[in-house]
């Protein structure tokens, strides 16, 4: 059962709160600067193995390596790019899936009970919950 405070939590609705720009503008920010870094690291990845293969020196598998990590990054990029796109829309936070760790259930569960109040959203979830 989520954990009930005895005063409101920090709402995304209230435009005059911090918790309003933290979603509007700070979290796209965050998520495009992510993006951006990591597209930088594809890009110098992408020349290194260029080099490598133009010179004949793909030392190991060095170039393999760097592919498998542009491939990663692919899909870091689609990712977070899915994630601001679900973020500006107002759309449901997502399931975290199952990795290992602990408190992936507790955190699906209180998304589960937020649902029932439609408090499941990035403007409708208490702000804390959805950072």
């Amino acid at each position: 059962m989520m954990f009930k405070a005895p005063y409101p939590p920090y709402d995304p609705l209230d435009k005059s709160g911090f918790s309003y720009e933290t979603v509007v503008k700070g979290w796209p920010i965050i998520i495009t600067n992510l993006i951006d870094h990591v597209h930088r690291l594809i890009h110098d990845m992408t020349m290194e193995s260029q080099k490598l293969t133009e010179s004949g020196q793909d030392e190991g598998d060095r170039v393999k390596e760097l592919q498998g990590k542009v491939e990663e990054g692919k899909e870091i990029i689609t990712k977070a790019s899915r994630l601001k796109y679900s973020m500006a829309r107002n759309l449901e936070l997502e399931q975290i899936p199952q990795d290992g760790d602990t408190y992936v259930d507790v955190y699906n569960t209180e998304l589960e009970e937020l649902a029932t109040t439609k408090q499941n959203t990035w403007f409708t979830a208490p702000w804390l919950f959805a950072e």
